[in-house]
């Protein structure tokens, strides 16, 4: 469009002044349909330091070059997300985890409990590392590295705001898997309607689960932190810390840790970490917070020749607790509970809500001595699920939101691998909620957080299957076509010998279910220290703002279009363009597009005027500023500013109302630009915008006015 109406009288010129909007940039970037498969919207950026409550900035990392390349901008919508922050009992004990002695050694404690804290914000301005924000943080985020604690980390998604968002059959999202410090979190923001065709796949890609690691028995100096290793310790060190301790399994990485072995979902090869990351050690049964425990193998010590009678890793956790790693080699026996020491499940996060939710933990590893460097990897748990965090005013479609936790790779084929397997990774969370209480439209669409399955050992018989993993959290004002929250299944083992059945939990325990929680409303997901923010864009669209100057009153007129469950405008005026007041409101009606104002009497010579644009739950933004000086007066055509570098303003003086033709020339005589308009009698003004779509240089404005055909100069793209 070249031009848009601003009328005023012979005395007036009104000037348009950008502002960034109060709740971010309007949703015109970005794609509006996703039709290929595994396209990743957001970027990431690991937090650093430790910005507290009240604060209007964040430090952030190098942007994580597996997501989006799109930088952090003025106006962008971001979501700030505590990943990990858990304190552990880290005894070699039953009361490891929870602190609470006589029951299963799992959980974590209430102290520096900030895991799954998060909120919205809009960016203000970006200067190197700092993200200055608009609004004021609502939570303390922190960050620490082991060894000085147990793991904390902060992350901050870019979220690409659209107005329609459609995800084809053909096209899926997906997020980079969690690494440690970024991923695993999907956040997709609609001011109108998300239709979910495709996928939104976040399937194993939350907490990584334990690295199987081929180890052949503790040798001397082994030590669990106060003596030699036993087939009953709940935590010690790996080799990477303690060299002689080659036995167990790794456990799974979770809210409160890291592990020193991990397996990425689709990795055939582990990773191994520098720290050890588990205060007292990342190896054996305890489960800390919502990971899953490794192996505590029945025979730990003995150079080259134990670490033999292998039991199974545990499953993760979220809404549903994981299950318990199967039990290890009897010696011949037969006795499933000659060695019952496989890795506990980890503990259901029950500080979940609407407000605060997590990944999918990781389970433990297997023990493995009889693998090579190639194989061992099969021994690793599964990872759990991330997060999937959808907000729009309605929904469509008849897709899938999957956040499974990963089934274990199991123990098979030949080889000579006789190893315990590990567990399955715990579902994830999703939430898919709507700005307001409409038709949710998620009747056709189905969402899968369930647990996955704890590996198999179908190599031998009588060797540990992993645990199944815990449910996962599935959030929504609106109901789906089907939900799956269950707990993973038990991995299984061979029956009584190489060639029996495998049918055998051996002493494994399959995960619990999670949780589906069904909203009677449709929550505001925002920065809570901010009645207004930060909504992401208004389900409204303001096509024109104008005003008209008769003698001392100021008649504002306004049109919009987009309007969804709008609630109002308010009109403020400011006689010095920085200090605005309310002088008046107006009620949004749906039947209408269409709206005027009139400010009587006018005083002073500069007069500002802005709309606040106000959506049901709070939110708002601010309309561009209208300059209006009774005082100025235009004669023929002027322009405004000179030189220009995205819009000016043209002003017109006409002796009778008529219709003119605008035509824009650049300097060989090419019309670059047409646009016809609506003259008053008096002065009328007009915005050409968008000129920073044109090449810089010196371009000519002509109109025929009151049979008169008169031309400006312009000078075009200015710095």
């Amino acid at each position: 469009m070249l031009a848009k109406a601003v009328y005023g009288t012979i005395a007036a010129l009104i000037v348009p002044v950008l502002l960034i909007a109060q709740c971010g940039l309007d949703p015109i970037s970005g794609l509006n349909t996703i039709s290929t498969a595994a396209q990743i919207p957001n970027s990431y950026y690991p937090g650093q330091g430790n910005p507290i409550v009240n604060a209007l900035s964040v430090t952030v990392g190098t942007i994580d070059g597996r997501g989006s390349g799109t930088v952090l901008a003025t106006g962008d919508l971001v979501l700030i997300m505590q990943m990990q922050g858990a304190d552990i009992n880290s005894g070699n004990g039953d009361a490891y985890g929870n602190g609470v002695a006589g029951g299963t050694a799992s959980g974590y404690l209430s102290s520096n409990l900030f895991a799954g804290n998060y909120e919205y914000n809009t960016v203000a301005s970006v200067s190197g590392a700092t993200v200055n924000l608009s609004f004021s943080l609502a939570n303390n985020y922190y960050t620490r590295t082991f060894p000085s604690g147990a793991k904390q980390t902060f992350q901050v998604i870019r979220v690409p705001r659209y107005y329609d968002l459609t995800i084809s059959a053909a096209g899926s999202v997906i997020a980079p898997a969690w690494d440690g410090n970024t991923g695993g979190v999907v956040v997709l923001d609609a001011a109108n309607v998300l239709t979910i065709d495709g996928t939104i796949n976040l399937s194993g890609l939350g907490f990584r689960g334990g690295g199987g690691i081929q180890l052949t028995g503790a040798t001397a100096g082994n030590t669990n932190g106060t003596g030699a290793l036993t087939n009953t310790d709940y935590r010690w060190n790996s080799p990477v810390t303690t060299a002689a301790n080659l036995t167990g399994g790794a456990k799974g990485e979770g809210i409160a840790g890291t592990s020193v072995y991990l397996l990425t979902t689709g990795n055939t090869t582990i990773t191994t970490n520098a720290a050890e990351g588990y205060i007292d050690g990342a190896m054996g049964r305890g489960a800390p917070a919502n990971a899953g425990g490794g192996a505590t193998d029945g025979a730990p010590v003995g150079a080259s020749t134990q670490n033999q009678y292998n039991t199974g890793g545990g499953g993760g956790a979220n809404a549903g607790a994981g299950g318990q790693g199967g039990s290890g080699w009897h010696g011949g026996s037969g006795n499933v509970n000659t060695y019952p020491t496989g890795g506990y499940g980890g503990t259901a996060f029950t500080e979940r809500s609407i407000l605060r939710f997590i990944m999918g933990g990781g389970a433990g590893a297997g023990s493995a001595n009889n693998s090579t460097g190639v194989t061992q990897y099969m021994s690793s748990g599964g990872a759990g699920g991330g997060i999937i965090l959808l907000r729009a005013n309605s929904y469509a479609g008849s897709g899938t939101l999957n956040a499974n936790g990963a089934d274990a790779i199991g123990v098979t084929g030949a080889g000579g691998n006789t190893d315990a397997a590990g567990g399955g990774g715990a579902g994830g969370t999703i939430v898919a909620v709507t700005r307001t209480n409409v038709t949710v439209g998620l009747s056709a669409v189905t969402a899968s957080a369930s647990g996955g399955k704890g590996g198999n050992m179908e190599t031998y018989f009588d060797h540990g299957p992993g645990g199944g993993g815990g449910g996962g959290f599935i959030v929504s004002n609106g109901s789906f076509a089907s939900t799956t929250i269950t707990g993973g299944a038990t991995g299984l083992t061979r029956t009584g010998s190489t060639s029996g059945p495998i049918d055998n939990v051996y002493g494994a325990t399959a995960g619990s279910a999670g949780q589906l929680l069904t909203l009677g409303f449709a929550p505001v997901l925002k920065n809570a220290n901010n009645a207004a923010s930060p909504c992401g864009t208004l389900p409204v669209k303001l096509n024109s703002f104008t005003a008209l100057l008769n003698n001392t009153a100021v008649a504002l007129d306004w049109k919009v279009t987009h309007a969804i469950e709008f609630s109002h405008f308010e009109i403020e005026y400011s006689n010095d363009g920085l200090s605005f007041s309310n002088i008046g409101r107006t009620s949004f009606a749906s039947s209408q597009s269409r709206y005027q104002f009139t400010h009587s009497p006018v005083a002073a010579t500069n007069n500002f005027y802005r709309l606040k644009l106000v959506n049901l739950d709070g939110s708002y933004k601010f309309s561009n500023i209208l300059f209006v000086n009774i005082t100025t007066a235009s004669k023929g055509l002027t322009l405004y500013p000179q030189p220009a570098r995205e819009y000016v303003t043209v002003n017109v003086s006409a002796l009778h109302t008529q219709r003119i033709t605008l035509r824009l020339f650049n300097s060989t005589g090419v019309q670059v630009k047409e646009e016809q308009v609506q003259l008053n009698n008096g002065n009328s003004s007009f915005i050409i915008d968008k000129l920073q779509a044109f090449p810089r240089g010196i371009y000519i404005l002509k109109a025929t006015i009151d049979g008169k055909t008169v031309s400006k100069k312009i000078m075009i793209g200015a710095n």
